[in-house]
């Protein structure tokens, strides 16, 4: 069962490593994991010609075109932030793109204000992913939408409130379009400090646990270290991002594992994939998250802690894994 693939990842598959401090921000490194077939990440493939991401020929804010000219799959991320064409987007979910396809993958709009070509008419891949909070919110909307059948789909207007309260919260100038990324802008110098506190996943390294405030909020792991290495410095800017702001607390062990406890034992209903595979839903009063299985094999996941209010006082008191799967931490020098 493909759930259960996912349940073992969590539970047995990996290994949490010493977690390193930068103020607000704590990224427990997870080691382990088991790779899949072979398939190319958005970037390299858009940079080399291989794919293309369009509007559709009809341009609609919530569906964009993949399109895969080459022999391998692409791999696209949830939160995975594409400027260009009419307006910025952000990925609903990981899709990995057939090779010799052309997919209709979903997205939302983090630039209410333009629907205009601007430059470029197709997409490019943002140096820095979206950030674990509206991550979250938007894998809340994707796993009802999804478990109710009705696709990937999300609250563009819940995205661009939050958008635009997380822009006035780290105090960014107001932007001409409500675009993510001039927020991103504006706070680049503290995001670029924060990612010189972690400059590079260590060897063997799948997936990290991202904790702000010294509260776990977000789970990324992929199939293989290979993954992690080119994405760790978007993945990082994305956490910076819900760092800033926060007070600088210390991660306990018994946070970071009741995270994963949760995510493991999450209710799981599982769903074709938007390209490759079979997308596995994960949701729990704590936690909401997906992860996308491919040739026997969980090529990415991603689990996000959901708000405080929304957390059930009895699984918050539930006991500290196992000690084989306790984290210990220091601070990033």
């Amino acid at each position: 069962m493909t759930a259960g693939l996912v349940r073992r990842l969590l539970t047995d598959g990996l290994a949490a490593g010493d977690g390193a401090q930068a103020g607000p921000l704590t990224l427990v490194p997870l080691l382990g994991g088991a790779p899949a077939g072979p398939y190319v990440l958005c970037a390299e493939a858009l940079g080399s010609g291989m794919l293309t991401i369009t509007e559709q020929d009809v341009a609609s804010v919530p569906e964009l075109v993949a399109a895969n000219a080459g022999d391998l799959p692409a791999l696209l991320l949830d939160g995975e932030h594409l400027e260009g064409a009419r307006q910025h987007r952000i990925l609903n979910t990981t899709v990995l793109v057939p090779a010799r396809s052309r997919t209709v993958i979903p997205v939302s709009c983090v630039e209410r204000g333009r629907w205009h070509v601007q430059g470029r008419p197709d997409f490019a891949p943002s140096d820095v992913h979206a950030y674990a909070r509206l991550r979250t919110l938007n894998k809340e909307q994707v796993a009802r939408s999804a478990r109710a059948g009705r696709g990937r789909a999300t609250d563009q207007g819940a995205v661009w409130k939050d958008v635009a309260e997380r822009s006035t919260e780290l105090g960014a100038a107001p932007s001409a379009t409500g675009w993510m990324g001039d927020a991103i802008r504006d706070r680049r110098a503290a995001i670029e400090e924060t990612l010189r506190a972690f400059p590079g996943p260590r060897a063997g390294q799948v997936g990290v646990v991202a904790c702000v405030g010294g509260r776990p909020v977000a789970l990324d792991v992929f199939d293989r270290p290979e993954t992690l290495a080119p994405l760790w410095e978007r993945l990082v800017r994305g956490y910076a991002m819900d760092a800033i702001g926060a007070e600088p607390e210390p991660s306990g062990r018994a946070d970071v594992d009741r995270f994963l406890e949760a995510a493991a034992a999450a209710d799981a209903t599982e769903h074709d994939g938007v390209g490759l595979g079979t997308e596995v839903v994960l949701t729990s009063p704590e936690v909401v998250g997906s992860a996308l299985v491919w040739e026997g094999a969980v090529v990415h996941a991603a689990a996000f802690a959901r708000r405080r209010e929304a957390a059930s006082p009895r699984r918050r008191s539930r006991p500290i894994a196992r000690p084989s799967r306790r984290a210990h931490f220091h601070r990033a020098t």
